[in-house]
């Protein structure tokens, strides 16, 4: 068997770039599921990308960490085919995030595509390989590189969807990108490399390996931050909730908005469940205790996932209710069904805007928040305002 070193700033950085991969990933998809389908879709392209190429570059950069007392190179074909496999499997299992009603089942099942992508990525990588030796694979290695590869690829999607919020997103980043180096660094303890019985000349190769991996590893983190740089406009306009807004620049307060017709009285009027003791007061956490809010401070309701965000005219505040809880709550109230994703207080509202089919709500406050209006909420909704 050959003896086999490794270098230890190149493991370093083989284990960033797939931390940043992770959290680049994890990142772009917040709030995806305020937006149209046909506009995740790009999104979660861009999250595959950042994802899969950052999985193949750790795993690039970490098989030139290894030193060994020959020459070796790797053929393009299985090369380039290990980083498509990486961007399609990871790129499915972001998609059974984002499309469909998100449940635990989905988010297993997630991690069970990523840690697949990542495990498949590995062996067609090292099946790239050419030179004067031979793999040989010990069985336990291959397995425990599996288990580790879905299990902690669970793990951190799990931490990252049970609550999607900044300590989250990075939290989860970096589990994933832990799982992709753990993952790797076990299955390379357990690859062995002997000599060949046949001799091959290898390529001499212009750029040395430290060189090669300071490349790619730049070209990874260059790919990440430029998604990451595209998606801060997007977040500044929308705060992370598919919401576009109009200038950011602050506005005048608009004035009172008047006060909607027949649906907005008939929701005044109606009688309010005797069942919800807690009615009209939604939680919402911050700085590690749960608070609540009125419902009358409340301006509208975002889902995501089974939770949602509060918007109160200054931010947004997580609530661990769904959306279907918190009009139950507000049951009685001010409050109409928008979207499958929001929820609006029609006392908040300060003006309306047709788009073809559908429509906006302007929100009362100093950026005239837009809230979506799908095509089936439509008609209930100019009624309410008494525009039809």
């Amino acid at each position: 068997m050959l003896s086999v070193t490794y270098s230890p700033l190149l493991v370093a950085a083989s284990i960033l770039v797939a931390v940043m991969a992770a959290f680049t990933a994890l990142r772009l998809t917040n709030g995806l599921s305020a937006l149209a389908p046909a506009r995740r879709k790009p999104v979660i392209a861009k999250a595959a990308i950042a994802l899969g190429a950052g999985i193949w570059s750790m795993h690039f950069v970490g098989m030139l960490a290894v030193q060994l007392p020959i020459g070796i190179s790797y053929a393009p074909v299985p090369t380039l085919l290990s980083v498509l496999l990486a961007i399609l499997v990871t790129g499915s299992g972001l998609i059974l995030l984002h499309f469909g009603e998100r449940s635990q089942f989905r988010i297993v099942g997630a991690g069970l595509l990523t840690g697949i992508g990542i495990v498949g990525m590995h062996y067609l990588g090292m099946s790239a390989i050419r030179g004067n030796c031979v793999l040989i694979y010990e069985p336990i290695g291959v397995l425990l590189a599996a288990v580790i590869a879905v299990a902690a690829s669970t793990l951190g999607l799990h931490l990252a969807y049970r609550q999607r919020g900044p300590a989250q997103t990075i939290g989860g980043g970096v589990v994933l990108g832990l799982a992709v180096s753990a993952m790797h660094y076990t299955a390379m303890a357990f690859t062995f490399f002997d000599l060949s019985d046949k001799t091959e000349i290898q390529p001499v190769s212009i750029l040395s390996s430290d060189s090669l991996a300071l490349l790619v590893s730049l070209a990874s983190f260059l790919i990440c931050g430029v998604f990451l740089l595209i998606a801060i406009p997007a977040e500044a306009e929308t705060h992370e909730s598919g919401l576009s807004q109009a200038e950011a620049a602050p506005k005048p307060e608009p004035a009172p908005p008047p006060a909607p017709a027949a649906v907005y009285s008939q929701a005044l009027s109606q009688p309010r469940n005797p069942k919800q003791a807690d009615a009209g007061r939604i939680p919402f956490e911050r700085d590690s205790a749960i608070r609540f809010l009125a419902a009358e401070q409340i301006a509208a309701v975002r889902a995501d996932g089974h939770y949602t965000w509060l918007l109160n005219g200054e931010g947004e505040l997580f609530c661990p209710w769904s959306i279907s809880r918190v009009e139950q709550a507000v049951a009685g109230k001010a409050f109409l069904r928008t979207h499958r994703s929001y929820l609006i207080n029609l006392s908040k509202v300060a003006g309306f805007r047709r788009e073809g089919d559908r429509g906006i709500c302007l929100l009362a406050d100093a950026r005239e928040t837009e809230v979506p209006v799908s095509r089936s909420k439509l008609p209930d909704v100019q009624k309410a305002l008494g525009l039809s």
